[in-house]
C-alpha cells in the first residue's frame, strides 16, 4: 500500500526531504521543469513522481504525468478541454461543479481537494468542507471517478504526513487502506494509457 500526495509543490530538493520525512511514497508536482530531463537518477525515481501539467506535452516527459484543470478554468471556458484531474478550491461551488461533470458524462477522472485551502478556514467553513468532501466522494463512487485528497503544499509548513492523511480520510468517512489502493490503481491506469500511446510513436 503506497501513500500518495498528488500536489506537493516544494522545490526539488525539498520534495525529496519531506517525502522521506512524511513517509509519502508518490508525490505529484506542478513544478515540472526540474523533472523534464533524463538523468541516471530519473529512472530510479520514475515510479515516485507524477508531473501535473496544464496540457498534454508535445514531447513525452520522463515521468508519469496528469493533466490538471483548475475549478476557475472550468467556469470560464466555454469548451472544457481535456483533463485528468479537476482541482476544486471552494466548497460553495461544489454542487454546481458536480452537475457540470455529470453532464460531461466523463469516467475515470480525478476530483481533487487540496488541504491548503482548508487550513485557514473558521470552524463553520471547515464543517462545510467536510460535508462537501463526503458528497464529492459519494459522487465519485456513483460515477466511476476518483476522489483525490492532496496537501497542495507550497511551503514546508503545509506538508502533510502519511499518518495525518489517514486521520483526515477517517474524518471524511473514507477507509484509508481502500482509498490508497484505489488512488494508486487509478494513477497506474492513467500512466499505462499514456505510456501505451508513447510506445506507438
Amino acid at each position: 500500500m503506497r501513500k500518495i500526495d498528488l500536489c506537493f509543490n516544494l522545490p526539488l530538493k525539498e520534495c525529496f526531504k519531506w517525502k522521506k520525512i512524511h513517509h509519502i511514497d508518490i508525490i505529484g508536482t506542478d513544478n515540472s521543469n526540474g523533472y523534464l530531463t533524463g538523468t541516471e537518477e530519473t529512472y530510479a525515481i520514475n515510479d515516485s513522481f507524477v508531473l501535473r501539467l496544464k496540457n498534454k506535452p508535445k514531447t513525452l516527459p520522463f515521468f508519469k504525468y496528469l493533466v490538471v484543470l483548475s475549478e476557475s478554468e472550468m467556469r470560464i471556458t466555454s469548451k472544457i478541454p481535456f483533463f485528468d484531474i479537476l482541482s476544486m478550491n471552494n466548497w460553495n461551488t461544489y454542487k454546481i461543479i458536480l452537475k457540470e461533470l455529470k453532464k460531461l458524462n466523463r469516467k475515470n477522472i480525478g476530483i481533487e481537494i487540496q488541504m491548503r485551502y482548508i487550513r485557514n478556514c473558521n470552524s463553520y467553513e471547515v464543517g462545510k468542507w467536510v460535508k462537501s468532501i463526503k458528497e464529492i466522494n459519494k459522487f465519485c463512487k456513483l460515477t466511476g471517478n476518483q476522489l483525490i485528497i492532496s496537501s497542495g503544499a507550497e511551503t514546508n509548513y503545509e506538508t502533510i504526513s502519511a499518518n495525518t492523511f489517514d486521520s483526515l480520510l477517517r474524518i471524511f468517512d473514507i477507509d484509508p487502506m481502500k482509498y490508497w489502493n484505489e488512488l494508486d490503481n487509478w494513477i497506474e491506469t492513467k500512466s499505462r494509457v499514456y505510456y501505451g500511446a508513447s510506445s506507438e510513436r
